[in-house]
């Protein structure tokens, strides 16, 4: 098993991982690590400390090793139990060194991981608000749902995402590791092809930076430059907490074709002009054949109606004959075309003005 905090490419698949203190916060209560095992298969994890700068970061570290040292060579069952246990396993050491020291009492962290395993089966596992995605064909999609208080509002309907965005109890969240005697691991197996990119962060990222945002740079920036692009954009928005980040992007096969074939909704919200100068050209050229085609067709029409223009309309187009005299009208005629017309504007009686 080996670890690295920055990037590889093991079999091809790339890995990038990085974490950042922000712009607000004094120390970095978040940790992060990924390995690729001897047999092929690749762990992530990003683990967010509470508890104060010494018990926020002592949770994250013990959380990060105690999955570690769960897995070892690898999954020898299978990657949810192993998840599920190592996750268990790092919420009893951090509960009992919080029992051990008055100083460290409260402190918890947060937990997200994605095992892919060596025939490229993906298995997510989280406790509390750090998030899983995956990124697929112009579409980043959640893995993990926060186990947070506007996360549990939101399910019942009591709040819109934009309420949630700035709800003040935003950051309160209903699970964590290391807090309680016990934990509720939520796990799920996840798809994998070619052409996927998996994204773990804490909320120093997801709680500044949108997920359409998040897609843009994920899709047009190798793992490392997306990682820290992702970081610098979280800064720029303030940086109001740590922040951690991490990619894996699976090769693309020929049968899968291209994974940037789509691009997510509204690119430029993070300024990003162009996926690739083919493409832009490939778009244009299409808007013009699609301009000159409805040009062409508007001509032809035009055409077909001029040689098909019935007579009636002709001869309406034409001067009007000369009519004959008209013959004087007789006495009673006369009479009704003398009668006096009704005067506008004098109401009658009886009638509301």
């Amino acid at each position: 098993m080996s670890s690295s905090s920055g990037e590889t490419r093991g079999d091809s698949v790339q890995l990038a991982s990085k974490s950042d203190v922000g712009r607000v916060r004094q120390a970095n209560e978040d940790s992060c690590e990924t390995w690729r095992f001897d047999d092929g298969a690749h762990l992530l994890v990003v683990a967010d400390g509470m508890g104060g700068h010494r018990g926020g970061a002592k949770a994250s570290q013990t959380a990060i090793r105690a999955i570690a040292e769960t897995f070892g060579g690898g999954a020898d069952g299978r990657a949810a139990d192993t998840l599920v246990e190592a996750v268990t396993t790092a919420n009893e050491r951090i509960f009992r060194l919080a029992q051990e020291d008055p100083e460290l009492e409260g402190m918890g962290t947060t937990v997200v991981a994605f095992h892919l395993d060596a025939r490229r089966r993906g298995t997510v596992a989280h406790v509390g608000d750090s998030r899983a995605y995956r990124y697929r064909n112009g579409r980043l999609e959640p893995l993990t749902t926060d186990h947070s208080v506007v996360a549990e509002m939101q399910r019942r309907g009591l709040l819109s995402a934009d309420e949630a965005a700035v709800h003040p109890r935003r950051n309160e969240i209903l699970r964590s590791v290391g807090v309680l005697p016990d934990v509720d691991v939520e796990v799920a197996d996840v798809e994998v092809v070619g052409g996927d990119r998996f994204v773990l962060c804490s909320d120093g990222l997801s709680g500044v930076v949108k997920d359409d945002e998040i897609a843009a740079l994920v899709q047009t920036k190798s793992p490392a430059d997306a990682v820290d692009a992702l970081i610098d954009l979280a800064n720029e928005r303030g940086g109001p907490d740590n922040i951690t980040v991490q990619i894996l992007a699976i090769p693309a096969g020929e049968s899968e074709g291209d994974p940037e074939a789509t691009a997510p909704v509204e690119l430029t919200n993070v300024g990003i002009e162009a996926i690739e100068t083919r493409r832009r050209r490939r778009a244009r050229a299409r808007q013009i054949g699609t301009v000159l085609g409805i040009a062409a067709a508007t001509v032809a029409a035009w055409m077909i109606w001029q040689s098909t223009r019935s007579p009636s309309r002709d001869a309406a187009a034409a001067p009007a004959p000369i009519e004959s005299p008209t013959p004087a009208p007789s006495p009673d005629d006369r009479f009704e075309r003398e009668a006096p017309a009704p005067r506008k504007g004098i109401p009658r009686e009886g009638a509301s003005r």
